[in-house]
């Protein structure tokens, strides 16, 4: 028996709008819900011994709308329902399950208006 949670009221309950572009050919536009995730904590070591937490965003979309995320791609989304929307790049993908895949993100700012 899966006792995982289908991934589709989540969507409903905890999804914002998104748009997805992926590099070229595969270049249109794809209108979709996605969902934040907890932020991954990555522990960056220095020369010095002393170490910096980094946090990279991770976004959820469901694979019947986006089936694959090459790194490159760029996520329109805001970061709570409402909020301005922000552009995103795809740093690579975190997880592919069953029914969706679970993007790392950074910032893109200079895609931002």
């Amino acid at each position: 028996m899966d006792a995982r949670v289908d991934f589709e009221p989540l969507l409903d309950a905890f999804g914002v709008p998104a748009t997805v572009t992926r590099p070229a050919p595969d270049d249109d536009p794809i209108e979709t819900v996605g969902i934040w995730l907890a932020p991954l904590i990555v522990d960056e070591p220095t020369g010095s011994g002393f170490g910096r937490r980094e946090s990279i965003r991770v976004f959820a979309l469901h694979k019947r709308t986006v089936q694959r995320l090459p790194v490159g791609t760029l996520i329109e989304a805001p970061e709570y329902a409402g909020d301005t929307v922000l552009t995103w790049k795809v740093d690579g993908v975190d997880q592919a399950d069953t029914d969706h895949i679970r993007a790392l993100l950074i910032r893109a700012r200079e895609y931002d208006s």
